[in-house]
């Protein structure tokens, strides 16, 4: 790797972001690294710089209204020869869910290794992927525990499925529907032994997962740490 590489740090953690910038200065082939502690100032430099840096690195959750997504989504249309590269905590359903399908290439949790972080960034750079061992083992944990059998929903059971996930209750589905709230309880009844689920909370995040309906997570839902 001849060129040496600029890169950007995302994270609202002071401490971390300056660690994480001296971990990085060490390596060989980095030649700069650029800081932020929030994603809009991150997406300020990224429009600015955008055609000079090669790597972004960011967390997904910030205390702020945008997260590490924002800039993902921004990268992967306005500035094409960036990488991306999420290095976080979370490891809750619906992050790793976010993160299969933002299209980045790679993704290192904070409990590994900085030699492990220096690999990752080595392949990223040489323009493979890197998930790191723990993502790929929720990643595959995630996928079993949904049957095969949510393939097959029927057109009612997929409009009762929206309907739970905006947070409907069964009456207000009924009338939406306009079927009886019998009816309802009943497609709700097949869609729990479908998704294999103990109850509604499981049942969305599950046909979240799969792709089959959108959830609007509130921003201060609670979290594990950073």
């Amino acid at each position: 790797m001849q060129k040496k590489l600029k890169v950007l740090i995302c994270d609202d953690h002071a401490i971390l972001l300056e660690g994480l910038k001296a971990c990085l200065q060490r390596m060989p082939f980095i030649g700069s690294v650029v800081v932020s502690n929030n994603p809009a100032d991150a997406l300020d430099l990224l429009k600015d710089h955008a055609s000079s840096i090669d790597l972004c690195i960011t967390d997904l959750d910030f205390y702020q209204e945008n997260s590490g997504l924002h800039l993902i989504d921004y990268i992967r249309e306005h500035a094409h020869s960036t990488s991306t590269l999420v290095y976080t905590s979370h490891e809750e359903i619906w992050n790793i869910n976010a993160i299969m399908h933002a299209g980045v290439d790679g993704v290192v949790f904070k409990s590994c290794t900085p030699d492990e972080l220096q690999h990752a960034i080595r392949c990223i750079c040489d323009g493979d992927k890197y998930f790191c061992e723990r993502f790929q083992q929720l990643v595959r944990h995630i996928e079993m525990q949904i049957p095969d059998t949510t393939d097959h929903l029927t057109t009612q059971e997929t409009n009762v499925l929206h309907l739970l996930a905006r947070g409907l209750r069964a009456g207000e589905i009924a009338e939406e529907l306009h079927v009886s709230v019998n009816t309802v309880n009943t497609h709700k009844a097949h869609l729990l032994s479908k998704f294999n689920a103990s109850n509604t909370t499981e049942l969305i995040i599950k046909a979240f997962v799969k792709g089959i309906v959108e959830l609007k997570l509130q921003k201060n839902a609670p979290s594990g740490g950073r």
